[in-house]
């Protein structure tokens, strides 16, 4: 088990992850309708690499030699104070999860962004996710901020719960 850097090559791995992620995580929790429309997006996934931002932190985690999972964070994106920096999403394949995985992503995530000063940060799940929490909580995350699903057309009337550490000093 390894987490790196995610490069443009990695965009196909991510895309597939994504898509087969969400279909097993949320597939009964949002509407089958977005659940159904998901595809992946292989270019835009490369583009997106390409020009990241250089705040943006992208990782992959491999088992082997094949990407299981991937994790995005940088600075939080409403510019809370309290806690400047935020993973956006980290995802594992099903069948590789349980294997430590998630907790590599999060503590590659949380030292990075600890190297750059955030040693605060946010993690956003769907409340509907007792999985997803669970896994946040067992790392010392406290649900501490709700706001309504933005994202996703035909989704909004689900709410989001940001988990919070205000020390990341465990979790690194």
């Amino acid at each position: 088990m390894a987490v790196r850097r995610a490069t443009v090559d990695d965009a196909e791995a991510i895309e597939r992850i994504r898509v087969e992620t969400w279909r097993a995580t949320y597939r009964g929790l949002l509407p089958d309708g977005l659940i159904d429309q998901l595809q992946p997006n292989v270019e835009r996934r490369r583009e997106r690499l390409r020009v990241a931002a250089p705040s943006e932190l992208n990782f992959v985690a491999e088992e082997g030699v094949q990407v299981v999972g991937y994790a995005f964070a940088g600075p939080e994106r409403s510019g809370d104070r309290e806690y400047p920096g935020e993973v956006y999403a980290i995802y594992v394949l099903p069948n590789a999860q349980g294997k430590g995985h998630g907790r590599a992503l999060i503590r590659d995530c949380a030292r990075a962004l600890a190297d750059r000063g955030m040693t605060a940060i946010l993690i956003w799940v769907l409340r509907e996710n007792a999985i997803g929490r669970g896994f946040y909580e067992r790392l010392g995350g406290t649900a501490v901020r709700e706001k309504q699903l933005e994202e996703f057309p035909g989704a909004e009337e689900h709410v989001e719960i940001g988990y919070g550490w205000k020390d990341t000093s465990s979790l690194r």
